[in-house]
């Protein structure tokens, strides 16, 4: 009889792990500073204000904008005076990543090449270096293993070729192949036009700047109708709204965290949220926590007592989701609210 108990409570611990929740922060776009033409770099302690609120997550993700990268202009990067955005900052800036946690970088956006393949290949090599992963249009899986909970994350833009959301269906048929190897699959998505004028989302392709930046909504829902679980975006510059979809959350941009010179911090641009969630096992979305802070170049981030972060998003959701948004209070706190079951035609 003794035996049998004993068996029961090793059964019963290991349900309970097998069944436990993971918890994942989320925040935008991140760029510590160029150096080019000029410039070098930054003693400021970007992250200090944010790590505790880190600390305790399982996974810290961000999108990495721009390069980590000290060689010189490349010609399969943007050329000089077509685009003033070339974000280089120095390899050795990696270490305030480091420091604030972060396990896992997107690589997909508009500025991953801005040096070409060799500032891309430069980042990926100085991430992998500090122990940070991360994901591109390459192909590559951040993989993890929480407890008995598998997660894979993947990155995705709105350019054409792989891991693209205007054209999607080998995208969504990745997702169904890591849904079916992995319990949870998270899928980060550089979408979307930029700047204050573009806080609201419909479902309708965007166009800026002459680009097609792709439906993030009909790409977001139909993504999680093929198996992902979570989807966070950026590239917009400014935070959005957020929609739970078949129990899933959706975080349709979460604006830029912490930027260097070269892209606007005025207004909302500054406005940097983090975003915590809580999935289960499955990913179903269980409760979450947007914390607000803004950037300082001066100090970086500091706490925002005003929640600005959270009063945009809470209201934003209202308008763009009133049936399918979550539920807000006024400590950040984040719960399911009336999901939307229906699938897209």
């Amino acid at each position: 009889m003794k035996k049998k108990i004993v068996s029961s409570l090793v059964l019963s611990l290991l349900i309970a792990q097998s069944v436990s929740a993971i918890t994942i922060s989320a925040v935008g776009d991140i760029m510590l500073g160029t150096d080019y033409p000029s410039g070098g770099k930054s003693t400021v302690d970007f992250f200090a204000a944010v790590r505790p609120y880190m600390k305790d997550n399982d996974i810290n993700f961000g999108n990495y904008e721009g390069t980590l990268y000290d060689g010189p202009v490349q010609p399969d990067g943007k050329k000089p005076g077509k685009n003033r955005y070339l974000f280089r900052t120095h390899p050795g800036m990696v270490g305030h990543l480091q420091k604030a946690g972060y396990d896992v970088m997107s690589l997909s956006n508009n500025h991953a090449r801005d040096f070409g393949s060799k500032g891309l290949q430069s980042t990926k090599q100085t991430l992998k270096n500090a122990g940070i992963s991360y994901s591109s249009k390459d192909g590559e899986v951040a993989t993890f293993k929480i407890g008995g909970t598998s997660i894979a994350i993947i990155a995705t833009d709105y350019f054409s070729g792989k891991r693209s959301i205007t054209n999607p269906a080998a995208t969504y048929a990745e997702i169904s192949q890591l849904k079916r190897d992995y319990d949870v699959v998270m899928v980060s998505v550089h979408a979307g036009g930029e700047g204050a004028a573009a806080d609201r989302v419909s479902d309708r392709n965007e166009i800026y700047l002459g680009e097609n930046r792709g439906n993030s909504v009909r790409f977001a829902r139909s993504a999680i109708d093929a198996g992902a679980d979570f989807i966070v975006m950026h590239g917009p510059h400014i935070p959005r709204g957020m929609e739970v979809y078949r129990d899933r959350l959706i975080a349709y941009s979460l604006g830029n965290f912490m930027t260097g010179q070269g892209i606007s911090i005025a207004g909302t641009t500054g406005i940097a949220p983090l975003l915590e969630v809580e999935l289960d096992n499955q990913g179903r979305f269980v409760q979450g926590k947007i914390t607000s802070f803004v950037q300082d170049r001066s100090k970086g981030l500091v706490l925002d007592s005003k929640k600005r972060a959270l009063s945009i998003m809470a209201n934003l959701s209202a308008k763009d989701f009133p049936q399918s948004m979550p539920s807000f209070d006024g400590s950040g706190m984040i719960t399911p609210g009336r999901s939307q079951k229906s699938r897209l035609p």
